[in-house]
């Protein structure tokens, strides 16, 4: 299941030191004792399998502090103490994604002006039963939207146009990491979009281009969700090119072989693309799998088994449409529309109406094992709820029984000023936990949510900002 670089300040006494050219943590204490307040205290003496990681933001410094727990259920974490083997991650806003539970990849992108050299993406692994720097760092090269991992391969895109004297030109970046050793990144990838209209994957898409919503691994291949995309200025005349869409209501995607060692410095090999439009559907249309709207994109395809879920947030609306006109909906791959190993179609007898069944359009799906996925719902009811900007509904959805069950212990959503991206996700016990932000100047703290339904308050964290939380296992 997928799922799915910085350093001018340092802070107090944590930093991220280089010695020979590798980066290390360090610290004035070699040996920082925990705070073991409540829950939150972690003694490094007993034998650690398993931790909470999780991160805070300052106001004095543009980057995360990472802290470990043993479990988050009750208790208080000091963020701005140097306690529970406290880290400083220095970044741009920085953007964390767990591989397997085994390693945390905090992702830094370089500011408008800045060097990639200036913010480097780090990782984390339990050793010993502490959180340890993995690998010597590397640097990006610029901004990924979409991301997902291929075996041990870290996969980022990101959508790009360019003024050209034909006109625009647009290409989607692609960079990988290989997080078991996590010493390079590659980044020179570039898969042409719009150069042949006449050529697949475009030539399916009625004269529009398109970008990737999310990414995820079947077997030997990797499925692209695209996201389609008609020009609506002129790039030549405007620094960034402006695109809405007409097709909506449509859903494509792309099946690729992954080779890091391409020629072509594509590394992601077309196959072909798998189409169901809504109007040979009537009464059970889905749209496309667009990914996390505020940030970077994480979610939508979801392999289970043999079979591949399809989460479509269907939030995008067609161009001179005030609101989405398909609604959310769950499609599926499996049995005879697999052949070889490949994905070939989609399922005629699975269909899911999630906004019928929810009430609401989904943000988010994060799986949780055991066929129960915990979806991230938008605030409001129906369609009008995707422009409101907000996703602090939750539920539980089974994908074999296709039950739902509405989430209860969560904040009202009016209480809730925030709830950080990063996540952790126990597939073990089947649960998810969020770090939550409430409007009444309270400590934020972590909510655990369990496949009944059920979230409960746990550890409070003292912090200026919260950046989320993850869960690593020792390997």
């Amino acid at each position: 299941m997928k799922k799915k670089t910085n350093f001018y300040a340092w802070a107090l006494a944590t930093a991220m030191c280089v010695s020979g050219g590798v980066l290390t943590s360090c610290s004035d204490d070699p040996d920082p004792t925990p705070d073991g307040e409540g829950g939150g205290g972690t003694d490094t003496e007993q034998k650690v399998t398993s931790a909470y990681i999780v991160m805070s933001g300052s106001g004095e410094n543009n980057g995360a502090y990472l802290q470990q727990v043993d479990s988050v259920s009750a208790g208080t974490l000091d963020a701005t103490s140097d306690s529970n083997n406290r880290i400083f991650f220095s970044g741009n806003n920085p953007d964390f994604i767990n591989y397997n539970n085994e390693i945390l990849v905090g992702m830094n992108y370089p500011s408008q002006g800045g060097s990639s050299s200036d913010y480097v993406t780090l990782a984390w692994k339990l050793v010993d039963g502490k959180l340890t720097q993995h690998g010597s760092g590397v640097a990006l090269d610029g901004d990924v939207k979409a991301r997902g991992f291929y075996d041990n391969y870290l996969i980022g895109m990101s959508d790009q146009t360019e003024a050209t004297d034909n006109g625009t030109r647009h290409y989607e970046r692609v960079k990988f990491i290989n997080v078991e050793d996590f010493t390079g990144a590659t980044v020179d990838g570039i898969i042409e979009c719009s150069d042949d209209m006449n050529a697949e994957p475009t030539s399916l898409m009625e004269g529009e281009t398109w970008g990737v919503g999310d990414i995820a691994q079947y077997g030997d291949y990797v499925l692209l969700s695209y996201s389609t995309k008609h020009l609506e200025a002129d790039a030549k005349t405007k620094a960034k090119a402006t695109y809405s869409t007409h097709l909506a209501n449509n859903f494509y995607l792309g099946v690729y072989k992954f080779d890091p060692a391409d020629a072509d410095k594509e590394y992601l090999k077309y196959q072909s693309t798998i189409v169901r439009k809504s109007a040979d559907f009537p009464g059970k249309e889905a749209g496309q799998i667009k990914g996390n709207l505020r940030s970077r994109t994480e979610s939508g395809i979801e392999v289970v088994d043999d079979k591949i879920y399809l989460f479509c947030q269907s939030a995008v609306k067609n161009y001179g449409k005030d609101a989405p006109e398909v609604p959310s909906a769950v499609l599926r791959i499996s049995g005879s529309n697999i052949q070889n190993g490949m994905p070939v179609g989609i399922d005629e007898d699975y269909y899911v109406n999630l906004t019928e069944v929810t009430g609401h359009y989904m943000w988010k799906s994060f799986y949780l094992g055991d066929n129960k996925f915990c979806l991230q719902l938008f605030t409001e009811a129906g369609a009008a709820g995707v422009t409101e900007g907000s996703h602090k509904k939750f539920g539980i959805f089974d994908v074999a029984t296709q039950s739902y069950t509405e989430v209860k212990g969560m904040p009202e959503p009016a209480n809730i000023s925030d709830i950080a991206l990063a996540y952790a996700v126990d597939t073990d016990n089947h649960t998810i936990s969020f770090e939550v932000q409430s409007v009444d100047g309270s400590k934020p703290a972590i909510y655990t949510i369990t496949t009944d339904g059920t979230a409960t308050r746990g550890l409070e964290v003292n912090t200026e900002a919260i950046q989320g939380i993850s869960y690593l296992k020792q390997e």
